[in-house]
């Protein structure tokens, strides 16, 4: 049944089958071979998203449109220039500084390409970087979405495990600004073997003038999350305050949007609900079916088989998971394997916040590496180049990922340093 199981969701995902309905298919045709009621299975759907802290993800997924659709991401592109632009690698610089900038407004991986892209993408091509260099960075840039808060990633690991969505949220501020860092030395590095071109350097009174523009949007994050930190609201409540402050920031301080755009925003904000709760609501029935087969109790058994040593545990794990990221969404991977294995790494002594900033970057990554990553496809689609231009050019930046993968993973302080100094020690 679990070799079933296992087999009949990864092999229609691998036909491209929705990962939703892979699941669900596979799990009520176990269900039905264990001759359990079929009705447990809306039973357990219902259940499963009857959740507070899912309320988050809408009013987060809500904010960051009407961030990225009212001259947000323009007035960053303005501000990062002018802090980094004259620099080696400018206009690739300017990328990943937006996306650490965006990444605390948006929480979402595949917005923040898709805002990047349309704005930056044609901005790079004009000054002469290749296209698939310029695609390249932008995927490697928004790996950063899921880990640097707020972040829905951290939302629903947090719901499914049982922690505190606050403290996901401040163990991921290192390490998401330590992979911008080591994404901008890779590429001062590859701009001056290349003699790729710089932009010009502003004048003081065109950086004031771009750090004043920008100056509302880069409250956001520091709402978002001071807030949470003071114990002033808990993190579904600063995605539903956030909404109305992105609302007023667009309509009335941007006048990027008219009151007529926001039908579209709003049914586009649906659609992507849709998916991520549909996605959610199933995988509750196929953790169920995992629970009465007793999925759990082997897997540790498996594992504890293999090595005793928690370090080993982690390579094994990382390497699992980033195999697992190149096939599987990253909701999908976090709601069937993240309650088997956040269960094997407490068994290690592992601090289950450390794992979780760990296996969120793993499949962060696997996004934008062949064969099936989102982003990756979003920035074929977009730069209109090949898999294989963009295979070629993706290695430096998939290097740097991996090497702070391998940083976090190993020094666990690079996370858990600021949400014990912050929150304390749990």
């Amino acid at each position: 049944m679990i070799v079933m199981l296992f087999a009949g969701t990864f092999g229609l995902a691998a036909l491209r089958v929705p990962i939703a309905f892979a699941m669900g298919a596979t799990s009520a045709l176990v269900l039905l071979l264990m001759q359990m009621p079929l009705s447990s299975v809306y039973v357990k759907m219902a259940a499963t998203v009857d959740s507070w802290p899912f309320l988050a993800i809408p009013f987060f997924l809500l904010a960051g449109n009407l961030m990225t659709t009212g001259g947000i991401t323009t007035r960053l592109v303005n501000l990062a220039n002018a802090v980094v632009g004259w620099i080696a690698g400018g206009l690739s610089q300017v990328v990943v500084v937006v996306e650490m900038i965006l990444s605390g407004m948006t929480g979402s991986e595949i917005g923040d390409a898709a805002a990047l892209g349309s704005v930056l993408l044609p901005a790079m091509k004009r000054s002469g970087y290749a296209p698939n260099y310029a695609a390249t960075i932008i995927s490697a840039s928004a790996t950063m979405g899921p880990i640097i808060p707020p972040s829905i990633a951290f939302v629903i690991y947090g719901a499914i495990n049982d922690l505190s969505i606050g403290r996901l949220f401040v163990a991921g501020i290192v390490p998401g600004v330590l992979m911008g860092l080591i994404l901008i030395c890779i590429q001062y590095y590859l701009a001056r073997k290349h003699r790729w071109p710089r932009e010009p350097r502003p004048t003081v009174t065109g950086a004031v003038r771009a750090f004043v523009a920008a100056l509302p949007a880069l409250f956001m994050p520091v709402f978002i999350i001071g807030g949470i930190l003071g114990g002033v609201f808990t993190a579904t409540e600063a995605g539903a305050l956030a909404v109305p402050y992105a609302l007023v920031l667009a309509l009335f301080v941007y006048r990027e949007i008219q009151f007529r755009d926001l039908p579209a925003i709003l049914v586009s904000t649906l659609k992507d609900t849709a998916a991520i709760f549909i996605i959610i609501a199933v995988a509750g029935v196929f953790g169920y079916v995992i629970t009465v087969l007793g999925v759990g109790t082997a897997t540790l058994d498996f594992v504890t088989g293999l090595t005793k040593n928690p370090w080993a545990l982690l390579l094994l794990l990382n390497i699992l998971f980033l195999i697992i990221g190149c096939f599987v969404d990253v909701t999908a991977t976090m709601l069937i394997f993240a309650p088997l294995f956040a269960k094997v790494v407490t068994a290690y002594g592992i601090d289950p916040v450390h794992f979780a900033v760990v296996f969120v970057l793993n499949v962060s990554i696997g996004m934008m590496t062949p064969p099936y990553g989102l982003t990756m496809y979003l920035m074929l689609r977009i730069a209109d180049i090949t898999m294989l231009d963009f295979i070629r050019a993706m290695w430096p930046f998939l290097t740097a990922l991996l090497i702070a993968l391998v940083l976090i993973t190993y020094i666990p302080t690079i996370t858990l340093w600021l949400p014990n100094a912050v929150l304390g020690a749990r």
